[in-house]
């Protein structure tokens, strides 16, 4: 039996990484890099980004056309991290994802660095 499902789970993985390693965050990055997931020690500040949630947001007879991404950008930093958040929200934002405002602002007990959690979401299609 063939499946109507046919989803290439590189198109979001692809958009998020070239949209994060634009030249405005990564020079402000002293690992010169974005983390997916997990960074294995990075010098701060330093951002790692994951897709957290998926669900399908259109069908068309029957099929899945277009997913809808939950992605979860984190920033960690000794000091003031203002300016990082600000340029990854307006670049998430100029390539097309929604921003979710309102995480709040933490601090690891561990390792004392701030840390950022900044939410969006973005309807892909499939293929």
């Amino acid at each position: 039996m063939e499946s109507n499902i046919k989803i290439d789970a590189s198109i979001i993985k692809k958009k998020l990484k070239n949209t994060l390693s634009s030249d405005n965050i990564i020079n402000l990055l002293p690992n010169k890099k974005v983390f997916f997931i997990q960074a294995n020690n990075p010098k701060p500040p330093y951002v790692e980004y994951e897709i957290y949630y998926t669900k399908p947001s259109y069908y068309e007879e029957g099929k899945i056309k277009e997913i809808r991404y939950f992605i979860q950008v984190d920033i960690f930093s000794k000091g003031d991290y203002t300016q990082l958040e600000s340029i990854i929200i307006n670049e998430m934002l100029n390539a097309e994802f929604e921003y979710s405002p309102g995480s709040p602002d933490l601090v690891e007990k561990e390792t004392g660095l701030y840390h950022k959690p900044l939410r969006f979401n973005i309807d892909l299609p499939t293929s």
